[in-house]
């Protein structure tokens, strides 16, 4: 982790490094809580996406939306600590899907938490995303499955790209539309 740590600090210029303690996190599971708060405040303290950390029983880690595109985007996030990495079982799979379901349909005596009032109402377009320090197994066909089930584009990004993305986003480099682009319109990875 400390080599993968001095690589992204030579590559990251406009993001605080005090980010990279998300790389630490990504992999050790009794921190999961914190690696949720952290890289939800990344996309939305830095990256200036709207959103929050949600958590708990019956939701996801937490979701950010554009609000300032013509076609503004929603993502429903999902982190995972795993020291060896995250293969995306099938168990899990389902709960993003479940979540996706709840988004689409808003009903409250589905899910009387009704998490997803909290995405901007002028939202036109969702995706999900998992992300972890690194991804194992068949965690690509998954994705695939999740996708075609849920009717809704998803991925899963390593913390170390995010960190990246987050910096192209911070120095204008990339905008909004690049990052869906990047995320859920290409296979990278």
């Amino acid at each position: 982790m400390e080599f993968l740590k001095e690589e992204l600090r030579h590559q990251i210029s406009h993001l605080s490094h005090e980010y990279l303690s998300l790389v630490d996190l990504a992999y050790d599971s009794l921190q999961n809580r914190l690696f949720e708060m952290k890289t939800i405040e990344l996309l939305t303290e830095e990256c200036e996406f709207g959103g929050l950390h949600l958590g708990g029983s019956r939701k996801p880690d937490g979701i950010v939306y554009t609000t300032n595109l013509n076609n503004n985007y929603g993502i429903i996030i999902d982190t995972k600590a795993y020291a060896k990495g995250y293969s995306l079982p099938i168990s899990q799979a389902d709960e993003m899907e479940r979540y996706v379901r709840e988004n689409l349909v808003r009903d409250e005596k589905t899910n009387p938490s009704k998490w997803w009032v909290n995405f901007s109402k002028d939202i036109s377009e969702f995706y999900f995303l998992f992300i972890s320090g690194h991804f194992t197994g068949n965690y690509k066909n998954q994705i695939k499955r999740l996708s075609i089930s849920s009717s809704t584009k998803g991925n899963a990004v390593e913390i170390s790209n995010l960190l990246l993305y987050a910096d192209k986003l911070i120095s204008k480099e990339y905008g909004y539309e690049d990052i869906k682009t990047k995320l859920f319109e290409t296979d990278e990875f």
